[in-house]
């Protein structure tokens, strides 16, 4: 038997076809690693949309509430006194019946009173401190409050208004003045004999 010798150009096609068949499969592993890449793209904008979403229902009523304190704090106000009449005394009644209506709404849709109490520690992140008091005893404690604050979830509407108390100032005259007027004091007294 003869052996029979290949033809060049039968190598040479089959060198082609290898090398095409390589190119290939880089060419489909390429894309498949693309199409996976773009497909975890797709998934992580899924999931922050939706997280997105959630946190847009949490707190679409922010606004709402915020607009809605002054009125909060007109019912605060008008429930504070005490009423002179009779016929005062049964207009508060029907307030404070509206106010706790009110009130609950709020509660059911995530809004939180913040509503510190006399003597308790001030606390930055809740309250605003709009003015401060001399007082003997601890320092950076709630005086009195202002203005109640809300909270819509875990987010601040607006801080409590508070009072907040500090340690007086202790007045010490300066040594060197009280000699400087001592000095003068005489020269003052013979100027005017």
């Amino acid at each position: 038997m003869k052996d029979k010798k290949k033809r060049p150009e039968e190598e040479e096609v089959k060198v082609d076809e290898s090398a095409e068949l390589s190119k290939a499969k880089t060419d489909c592993e390429h894309w498949k690693n693309e199409y996976y890449r773009a497909y975890a793209d797709i998934a992580n904008l899924r999931k922050e949309i939706e997280k997105d979403h959630k946190e847009s229902i949490k707190y679409r009523i922010e606004g709402f509430v915020s607009e809605l304190l002054n009125v909060l704090d007109a019912f605060d106000m008008a429930l504070r006194n005490e009423p002179s009449s009779p016929e005062m005394k049964n207009y508060l009644i029907g307030f404070q019946y509206v106010y706790k209506q009110l009130n609950t709404i709020l509660e059911n849709e995530g809004v939180q009173i913040v509503e510190p109490k006399v003597g308790d520690k001030f606390d930055e992140t809740v309250m605003h401190a709009v003015e401060t008091c001399e007082d003997e005893g601890e320092e950076n404690l709630v005086k009195s409050i202002s203005l109640k604050g809300y909270k819509l979830h875990d987010h601040l509407v607006r801080p409590a208004y508070v009072i907040v108390t500090k340690h007086p100032e202790v007045k010490e005259e300066n040594t060197e003045n009280k000699e400087e007027n001592e000095e003068k004091a005489p020269e003052s007294a013979e100027m005017e004999a």
